[in-house]
């Protein structure tokens, strides 16, 4: 049981990442990107195709992969988005519906629908420890995923928490009318929020790429699940949205262990009916505000 919830922690993490990215543009922006895993997507093919067609060192490739995409993330806020900010959220997500098709064709035309092959990160036998309890194995991969979840989970609220320009974020996600009548600039604010998201889903799709392999396909799941760790977690806290995706992959590995295999495929949706009919602020979430 101790290494099915290891393992469900480990799957848990990676979901997490995907919802912290969700829950920024959401926060701020109010949209909800339906091609986030479409983004993360095209931006690993970019990372593959710097290391294996250009040759460049893979961690070099990753950095210029992660910058590529925090500007793919401006570039559709700014020239995509923000015209159409004054008509409806609903005509912003149609946009992000639109976009998610065109990087799978453009993804498809570019490299083809044959899996590419990407490098393990880490790489090593796992760590074994026995004791009372048994043995507990933990493969490096968790401890990868775990390190950068940590990491960016204390960035995080120090940075919105102590930095000018965070607190302009949380201002600007609470109320963008007043936040611009204090004199921050809106705009830049949800720049940021998209170029971090974006930068976040090619993150993913790094890490996921070695176990998922890299196709046009490859982040669907995982922003499925994402998005139901952020509907767990309340949708509106990074916090929430870690310990969403934690819960999640818990008890889809118990479901898949001991229930049915087949019943951890559409576990998810009925995490998020029952979520949204009887705590519809998530678990963690707070009372839920109008924006202005």
């Amino acid at each position: 049981m101790i290494n099915q919830i290891l393992l469900g922690l480990s799957t848990g993490a990676m979901y997490s990442l995907v919802a912290i990215g969700l829950v920024m543009m959401y926060k701020v922006s109010g949209v909800m990107n339906f091609a986030y895993g479409n983004m993360g997507m095209f931006m690993t093919y970019v990372i593959w195709w710097l290391s294996s067609s250009i040759g460049l060192n893979i961690f070099v490739s990753i950095a210029l992969g992660i910058m590529f995409a925090a500007l793919m993330g401006i570039l559709v806020e700014r020239y995509a988005l923000r015209p159409i900010r004054h008509l409806s959220h609903g005509s912003m997500l149609i946009v992000t519906f639109g976009i998610l098709m065109i990087l799978e064709g453009l993804a498809v035309q570019l490299w083809g629908t044959e899996y590419k092959s990407f490098p393990e990160l880490i790489s090593g036998a796992p760590y074994v420890i026995r004791g009372d309890f048994g043995i507990m194995v933990i493969r490096r991969q968790d401890i990868l995923v775990f390190s950068i979840l940590a990491v960016i989970s204390i960035v995080i609220a120090l940075f919105t928490k102590f930095t000018k320009f965070g607190i302009a974020v949380r201002a600007v996600s609470e109320n963008e009318e007043v936040a611009g009548y204090m004199g921050i600039n809106v705009g830049s604010i949800l720049a940021f929020s998209w170029a971090f998201g974006t930068a976040m889903a090619a993150l993913v799709g790094v890490i996921a790429a070695p176990k998922v392999f890299v196709s046009p396909t490859m982040l669907t799941f995982y922003q499925i699940q994402g998005f139901t760790a952020a509907v767990l977690g309340g949708f509106e806290t990074f916090a929430g949205a870690v310990f969403g995706g934690l819960l999640l992959g818990v008890i889809e590995k118990i479901v898949g262990n001991y229930i049915s295999e087949g019943f951890k495929a559409s576990i998810s949706l009925v995490i998020i009916v029952i979520v949204l009919v009887f705590f519809p602020n998530g678990l963690f979430g707070r009372r839920v505000r109008r924006r202005a």
